[in-house]
């Protein structure tokens, strides 16, 4: 296998802009550091990527945007390390990655924003949207008119793109569903929390979750649904309304976002220890909410591969002419508890 900038600078403990600079004799390198980077280059065999600096001398730039909606905390930090990762291990490219931002749920903005960049001769698109069938449509178009495009996140079905890079989250929810039958028994109540059907992920993990318990045993009248739309104040009184019309409910799966929402009305409620609560990713909160026991599980995701990898595959289709190995790039889906994190 031919030796990387990534391979030289984890070998010598250094960035890969610390590679990059000796690479191109650039100052501000301290002569031990370049000197060690350029032993571990000689020990690995490192030869340039010549297409690279052919493409850096050339003048041409590849143009990459990044759809999604404006996430905050965690999630915003760790799908931007994604992007940030993807963009330092392709420096000697001259590429422009832009990241285009449109309201949660507006489907009108984030296809505004794709005929744009479509306008504007975009090379390729990652796309974190809702599975709608105007996205659909506007996928097929921007497939005639050979822009490349991955999912991200949450895919789009049936949709005309290269992959979907991101949770298996109908895995997920079974995954959720396994942990659930510990704690009931058929005939207990259960309380499923999610954004709402155009939610593919989301949704996925309801249906998983649904899926595993009933091969249990379970029935569909063991779960009351609440749709919340990752709002804050719906998930609140969905959590507190269950939970005052079912004294005996047992748990709670949080397919969505507003797991706090759901920690404060158990809290109110004074069910803290009675009522189970199952959860996804592996946020601080997540695991804050873990460690004190007022969430019993999660079942995390690698955001950051998830924005690298789909970026990654666009590169290599466009630059190197390389499909896609795979329709589905699925990170693991590892189990957090209070002694996990």
């Amino acid at each position: 296998m031919r030796a990387t900038i990534k391979m030289i600078a984890e070998k010598a403990g250094v960035s890969i802009g610390t590679v990059d600079r000796v690479l191109h004799d650039r100052p501000y390198v301290k002569a031990e550091v370049k000197e060690r980077v350029l032993k571990v280059m000689e020990e690995l065999d490192y030869r340039p990527n010549h297409m690279a600096s052919a493409l850096a001398t050339s003048g041409t730039t590849r143009r990459f945007a990044v759809v999604q909606p404006p996430w905050e905390g965690y999630v915003g930090r760790a799908i931007s390390l994604g992007i940030y990762r993807f963009r330092e291990e392709r420096r000697d490219y001259n590429l422009n990655i832009a990241i285009e931002e449109y309201p949660q749920g507006d489907t009108e903005a984030c296809l505004a924003i794709l005929d744009r960049l479509a306008a504007e001769g975009v090379d390729g698109i990652a796309l974190c949207a809702s599975d709608t069938e105007a996205v659909r449509k506007k996928l097929q178009e921007l497939g005639e008119r050979h822009i490349p495009v991955v999912t991200f996140n949450s895919d789009i079905t049936g949709a005309r793109r290269l992959c979907y890079v991101g949770e298996d989250a109908h895995r997920a929810g079974r995954i959720a569903g396994e942990i659930a039958s510990k704690f009931c028994r058929p005939g207990d109540r259960m309380l499923l929390v999610y954004a709402g059907p155009e939610y593919v992920s989301h949704k996925a993990r309801v249906d998983g979750f649904m899926e595993r318990l009933e091969e249990l045993g379970f029935s569909g009248g063991d779960f009351r649904v609440a749709i919340t739309r990752n709002d804050y104040d719906l998930t609140l009184a969905a959590v507190t309304r269950a939970l005052e019309e079912e004294p005996g409910l047992k748990l709670v799966y949080m397919a969505n976002l507003s797991v706090p929402a759901c920690v404060v009305a158990i809290r109110r409620a004074g069910k803290e220890g009675q009522v189970r609560v199952l959860a996804h990713d592996g946020g601080p909160e997540i695991r804050a909410f873990l460690q004190t026991g007022q969430v019993d599980f999660s079942i995390d995701q690698n955001l950051t591969y998830q924005s690298y990898q789909a970026l990654s595959v666009l590169f290599q289709a466009v630059l190197e002419h390389k499909l896609p190995e795979r329709e589905f790039y699925y990170p693991a889906s590892p189990i957090l508890n209070a002694e996990t994190v």
